[in-house]
């Protein structure tokens, strides 16, 4: 238990004495799961199970089946750490609504742990206010894209259907590369002439990939600024 360890490796010491910021990944996920066992500490466990997964970031994406299939994860500690991980989404979701999406910087981060470790292709829709301020941000369609599938109709319904001023279309790319198909530039065209005679504006399609995404309202593919 945490409790057992030796003070200097107890993360609920060292968060005390030296804030919770201080603690490493791998300590905070111990002190989730509090327990480890009889062949490993806690620490130890929350390394395994981090390096399992391929890595802190992909937590944000595990699910319940994953968990307890690893050794040393039962139902309890699943759901908790599910439970954990929920919250911080809600809490990025709510962050995220009231910050405006004023670059495609601003968009990537909104959509990029939504999308980034997905197998299938998804197509995004991000419905905007006059300020750039989220208004709503729904899944159209999964799968490759092309214009028989993705149909304009329901695109500016559910734009026009929150007052929508501008949109943003987003997909991703499974294979990790994020510059875009003949397909994708004509998509993009064909939206942003619809846009203008529905005077809602096709402010940007952003391709996600992997730890990059591609403007092509900018032209250009941008790195992960925070890789």
């Amino acid at each position: 238990m945490i409790k057992s360890l030796p003070k200097e490796e107890n993360p609920r010491e060292k968060a005390l004495i030296n804030g919770i910021e201080s603690l490493s990944n791998v300590e905070l996920l111990a002190l989730v799961l509090r327990t480890g066992n009889k062949d490993e500490s806690v620490i130890q466990l929350s390394q395994r199970l981090l390096n399992e997964i391929g890595g802190f970031v992909h937590l944000m994406n595990v699910d319940y089946a994953t968990l307890v299939s690893l050794k040393g994860i039962k139902n309890a500690k699943a759901i908790e750490l599910l439970s954990i991980i929920e919250i911080a989404k809600r809490l990025k979701q709510e962050d995220s609504i009231r910050k405006p999406l004023l670059n495609p910087y601003d968009i990537y981060d909104n959509v990029k742990n939504e999308l980034m470790f997905l197998k299938q292709e998804h197509f995004l829709l991000l419905c905007l206010d006059n300020k750039n301020c989220l208004l709503k941000k729904k899944v159209i369609f999964i799968g490759s894209l092309n214009m028989s599938v993705v149909t304009p109709r329901e695109v500016f319904k559910e734009a026009i259907g929150v007052s929508s001023a501008k949109i943003v279309l987003c997909h991703n790319h499974p294979s990790g590369d994020c510059h875009p198909s003949q397909e994708d530039i004509y998509i993009t065209k064909q939206f942003e002439e619809l846009g203008k005679m529905m005077a809602i504006e096709v402010i940007d399609h952003i391709i996600v990939g992997w730890n990059e995404f591609y403007s092509l309202k900018a032209n250009r593919c941008f790195k992960d600024r925070h890789e």
